[in-house]
């Protein structure tokens, strides 16, 4: 399996989640990525205006505790000395091109979400140094130029609604498209013994990080799942499209991003998963 690069063009993303009408779930996102390639870094780029609303961070916490490194910088205010009209300036186009330029020794597949045709040189350098090149937008807001760009793989968003549509927890978030913003973006935790279901995050020896719907860092201990036999590598029995059944264990909310440990509540998954250590 090959290591995967994932750019976002965080006020692109915005727009284009605005036309479709429903908002991704970042969580189900990565899972969706995890289960196909080796590994997977994944980049946000995102104007910020001041001061940060508390909406605003906890939308920074939720990309942050599954795994996406944000970038940012402030939006530039700038009139027009002959007419007055104030413009609003916050274009991350060259950081996202120099970052995936600097990695690109890094990844395989470079996935870029955005539809702006600004990208094409990026695109053409990374085709040319062998790279798979692939592109999320969706049609109506996909620049022509891309469209037609031989030897990338186009994939429209709207496709992917039913594996990474955000799953409402009583009155529905809203994404950000600019940090600073005054839309909302909602982060409750769950309450000690809330069960849930998680798709495969990350398998590490000593446990399993899940995605959830509350946007925390989500850890299944190896000693909470319920089986009795010696697990001498739990990354061989356990697949990324594994889905689990949990309880909430425990609630931590002492640090900067929520952490929750679960246990498995799903006999059905842990006799599979002795029967994968048996055989």
């Amino acid at each position: 399996m090959s290591r995967a690069a994932v750019f976002i063009d965080g006020a692109n993303l915005f727009y284009t989640q605005r036309h479709l009408g429903w908002q991704i779930d970042f969580s189900r996102l990565m899972a969706l990525f995890m289960s196909a390639y080796a590994s997977v870094q994944a980049k946000y780029y995102v104007p910020a205006s001041e001061p940060v609303s508390e909406e605003n961070a906890a939308f920074t916490r939720v990309l942050t505790a599954h795994g996406y490194r944000i970038t940012s910088k402030p939006v530039k205010k700038i009139v027009n000395k002959e007419t007055g009209v104030i413009v609003m300036k916050g274009n991350l186009d060259v950081e996202l091109v120099v970052d995936a330029l600097i990695d690109v020794d890094q990844y395989d597949t470079f996935i870029l979400f955005s539809g702006d045709s600004d990208f094409l040189p990026l695109i053409r350098a990374l085709k040319a140094k062998g790279k798979e090149v692939i592109v999320y937008s969706t049609q109506g807001l996909s620049a022509r130029e891309l469209l037609a760009e031989p030897g990338i793989v186009y994939g429209d968003i709207s496709v992917l609604k039913e594996r990474i549509e955000q799953v409402r927890l009583g009155d529905p978030p809203r994404i950000e498209g600019v940090l600073g913003s005054e839309q909302e973006y909602s982060v409750r935790l769950p309450d000690i013994g809330e069960l849930f279901t998680g798709t495969v995050l990350k398998v590490q020896p000593y446990g399993i990080f899940l995605s959830n719907p509350f946007h925390v860092k989500c850890l299944l201990p190896l000693s909470f799942l319920g089986i009795s036999k010696y697990i001498k590598d739990l990354t061989a029995i356990v697949r990324m499209s594994d889905v689990f059944e949990v309880s909430v264990f425990n609630v931590n909310n002492a640090r900067e991003i929520a952490e929750i440990t679960v246990k498995l509540v799903d006999k059905r998954m842990a006799e599979e998963l002795t029967s994968r250590i048996e055989g």
